[in-house]
């Protein structure tokens, strides 16, 4: 079995159950910077709504299987886009020619 399918296989339906990337790279070997890509893949490519918290011990991946779950994967990854959009603006308008330093 290749490393997406291993990884594939470990995330859980609904965020009743989660399994972090330490927990997956335990479990398979799979350096952490790898399976992070492998979700991404999973995401981005093949379509599986993979959700992930990021709250203390509720935190980890699952694929989503209903619209509150959607929302509450969504929230924070929205959240953090924003804050991302407000520093390139910063940075896109910041004077160079002054001395700020």
């Amino acid at each position: 079995m290749d490393r997406i399918e291993q990884v594939k296989k470990l995330i859980p339906r609904g965020s009743e159950r989660l399994i972090t990337a330490n927990q997956i790279k335990d479990i398979t070997g799979i350096p952490l910077r790898e399976i992070y890509g492998i979700v991404r893949y999973l995401l981005i490519h093949e379509n599986i709504p993979i959700g992930a918290y990021r709250e203390g011990k509720n935190s980890g991946y699952f694929i989503i299987t209903n619209e509150e779950e959607r929302k509450a994967t969504l929230m924070p990854l929205i959240s953090h886009a924003k804050e991302i959009e407000k520093r390139i603006n910063v940075i896109k308008h910041i004077n160079l020619n002054s001395e700020v330093i």
